[in-house]
């Protein structure tokens, strides 16, 4: 069966980092794990008053009797309600504050597709991507909460006012799915999987690693293509027994987004091949074309700065794809435009997000693990 290539360029990072699940974070007196327990954890950050928030991914159907299920390139995935949004109290508590979010996840619960990134602006408001991972038209004979799957969705407070409630609802601000269908931006296979969000003047970006592209989303819901990002030829890896000489086209899959002074600066992932040290950083800066910022690192899954302008980039994995060290990420930072990346920590089991607040680096890790993720903190370099 033909396996659409967008897809796969996800779906391979994920298959290739099973095997990697139980490796730790190197050993460091300034790494601190908060939490354990999660489903999937995937993006993070903090709202006003400095709690942080954690979106889950979920377990799928979690073993209901009768579910849903798809085929798909990391193996058949079962559609439940288990994806939910969890904040993280100063004790290491965890309390689930919006469940019954779609998840989209293999039997054993683990490779889920879901709640994927949080945002919080300065008045506090808070934008939720959910992912997909198929064509548009898939999720239209998915049954609820299915229909969530490849939207950004605004979550809101209950009627206290109070983000400590345990009653936050949601609401439907921009169908990111259906712009591919209806645009497609890089002019590929149709395939929408909306990933990292971040504010920005007059609304929110949205990454659609399945489109390769980058959205703008105004706060009535309309949604644009700020930028688009295009393939490029890469010589087959050894571990693909192709002749000397192959070239194979390699799929930008863009991840994390951040905004900063003018710009959006977005993160790609890879396609197939995953070719060791080209994953790159571009600056956007709305009405130009896409800029490389930083180049050298490899498959990068998100970004943030540091309080010093520093860039950190979170690597899915460090080194191959294909080799012992697959899916063992890192954390690399970055000094200025066109900086060299720096290794800051190493044997990060499978990431999925980061979040920086004062001189302190966030993490989710075990990303696609059922019931295993974690949020680590680590005290950043000066």
């Amino acid at each position: 069966m033909f396996v659409s290539m967008k897809r796969l360029a996800i779906a391979s990072a994920v298959i290739l980092s099973a095997v990697a699940q139980g490796v730790p974070a190197t050993a460091a007196p300034d790494v601190t794990v908060l939490a354990t327990g999660l489903s999937n954890p995937r993006g993070l950050a903090f709202d006003r008053d400095g709690t942080l928030y954690v979106t889950e991914a979920g377990r799928g159907a979690d073993g209901a009797a009768n579910p849903v299920c798809l085929p798909r390139p990391q193996g058949i995935g079962c559609l439940g309600a288990t994806g939910a949004l969890a904040r993280l109290d100063r004790d290491g508590t965890v309390t689930r504050v919006l469940t019954g979010l779609p998840s989209l996840a293999g039997p054993d619960g683990t490779e889920a597709i879901g709640p994927d990134d949080i945002a919080f602006n300065r008045f506090d408001r808070a934008l939720l991507t959910v992912g997909l991972s198929e064509a548009p038209a898939v999720r239209d004979g998915l049954p609820e909460p299915g229909a969530q799957m490849g939207r950004l969705l605004s979550v809101r407070r209950d009627w206290s006012g109070d983000w400590f409630s345990q009653h936050l609802t949601t609401q439907r601000i921009a169908d990111i799915a259906a712009h591919e269908a209806a645009n497609n931006p890089d002019r590929g296979e149709l395939d929408s999987n909306a990933q990292s969000v971040a504010f920005g003047p007059g609304g929110a970006a949205v990454v659609d690693a399945g489109a390769n592209s980058l959205l703008f989303v105004t706060p009535a819901g309309q949604v644009s293509t700020l930028a688009v990002f295009p393939e490029r030829q890469m010589p087959a890896p050894p571990a693909f027994n192709m002749p000397a000489g192959t070239m194979l086209p390699m799929q930008s899959v863009p991840m994390g987004v951040v905004y900063k002074d003018g710009a959006y600066y977005v993160a790609e992932l890879t396609g197939r091949p995953f070719t060791t040290g080209s994953a790159r950083i571009f600056k956007v800066v709305p009405g130009q074309e896409p800029t490389v910022y930083a180049e050298g690192l490899t498959t990068v899954v998100d970004i943030a700065f540091g309080p010093d302008g520093s860039l950190y980039a979170l690597e899915f994995t460090h080194t191959s794809m294909f080799g012992p060290s697959r899916g063992v990420g890192a954390l690399m930072r970055i000094r200025g435009e066109g900086k060299t990346p720096e290794l800051v920590l190493d044997k990060v089991d499978h990431p999925g997000g980061i979040a920086i607040r004062n001189r302190s680096a966030f993490i989710t890790t075990c990303s696609v693990c059922a019931t295993t993720g974690s949020v680590m903190k680590l005290r950043l370099p000066a």
